[in-house]
């Protein structure tokens, strides 16, 4: 899955997101607020990434 974070709050680390969507890896997410569609079928993935706290 990817996941897409979205209206950021704080800074550096300290920082989190208010907004996630959640996407199947080779699925289309639509970036509405700049008008285009991210393809995410080439993503790599990342291990030990630090979990957000929002939403």
């Amino acid at each position: 899955m990817a996941t897409l974070l979205t209206e950021p709050t704080g800074h550096g680390e300290y920082a989190d997101c208010r907004r996630q969507r959640i996407t199947k890896f080779g699925d289309i997410t639509p970036l509405e607020p700049i008008g285009i569609e991210l393809d995410t079928s080439e993503f790599a993935v990342y291990e030990n990434v630090r979990p957000h706290r929002y939403p």
